[in-house]
C-alpha cells in the first residue's frame, strides 16, 4: 500500500515563556507518546487509515519511509524539535542507535476505524535490503 500524499517535515512553533517552550498543539483524534528502544530491525508499519504526526522528545530516531518504492531516512533529534507527518497508507519504521529509548509524540489523525493489523510490524521487501543496510550505516 503505498500513498501519493508525500510526507511533511512541519517546524514546530509554540510559545517561549522564561527557560519552558510550550508547543503548540496539532489537531488530533489522539495523543500518543512512544518508547523506541534501541534497535535498527528491518522493519516497517503502514496504517490504512491514520496519519502519524511524530516528534521526538527525548533522544533521536531515524525515521524510515517508503514511498516511491525509496526507502528515505529522516533523522528526529530532541535537540532540533520538528514535527513529521507521515500520511495514511505510507509504510514507515524507526531506528533508534542509541542505548537509551528514545521518546515520541504522536499526534495521530484517524480517517476510520483503525485495523489490528497496522500495529504489527512488517519485513522490509528483500528488495529494499540493500537501500536499508545503507540507510542504517550512514
Amino acid at each position: 500500500m503505498s500513498s501519493h500524499r508525500p510526507v511533511e517535515i512541519l517546524p514546530r512553533s509554540g510559545l517561549q515563556a522564561g527557560v519552558a517552550f510550550f508547543s503548540d498543539p496539532l489537531p488530533s483524534d489522539a495523543t500518543l507518546i512512544a518508547e523506541v528502544p534501541s534497535s535498527d530491525q528491518p522493519q516497517l508499519f503502514c496504517h490504512r487509515r491514520q496519519t502519524d504526526q511524530l516528534m521526538v522528545l527525548r533522544g533521536s530516531v531515524d525515521l524510515i519511509v517508503l514511498q516511491n518504492r525509496q526507502l528515505r531516512r529522516i533523522t528526529l533529534r530532541e535537540d532540533e524539535a520538528t514535527w513529521v507527518r507521515i500520511p495514511a497508507g505510507v509504510p514507515h519504521g524507526a531506528i533508534n542507535r542509541s542505548c537509551q529509548a528514545a521518546v515520541m509524540v504522536n499526534a495521530v489523525l484517524r480517517h476510520g476505524p483503525s485495523d489490528p493489523r497496522d500495529y504489527r510490524p512488517r519485513p522490509v521487501p528483500r528488495a529494499l535490503l540493500q537501500q536499508w543496510d545503507a540507510l542504517i550505516a550512514g
